[in-house]
């Protein structure tokens, strides 16, 4: 596991080693739309250490929090905790928010 995944692994309570990409996370997520990828590839890319895309996206800001990816994963992963974790990294390291695509 690389350094970003694992700090945001720690930060979050989530292990990402879980999730084996059956999309459910995301075929329940009400805000998927607004996302730049879908829940699952938002763990591909802390998986694969994609920092800088992912704090600079406007996947993070845009989950609302209702928790229905932890109900629907098998695995139990709460990407809500991942999205509060890579906002509050953003925030720390000066990142503002993405400017909306009007």
């Amino acid at each position: 596991m690389n350094a970003f995944a694992k700090e945001i692994s720690e930060r979050s309570g989530q292990d990402l080693s879980r999730c084996y990409q059956c999309g459910k996370c995301s075929a329940g997520c009400p805000s998927v739309e607004w996302f730049d990828w879908p829940n699952h590839g938002v763990i591909r890319k802390i998986q694969l250490g994609a920092k800088d895309e992912l704090l600079k996206s406007h996947a993070i800001w845009m989950c609302v929090g209702c928790e229905t990816c932890g109900t629907r994963c098998p695995n139990d992963i709460y990407i809500s905790q991942l999205m509060d974790a890579l906002r509050n990294m953003a925030l720390e390291e000066g990142v503002k928010p993405a400017e909306p695509a009007v």
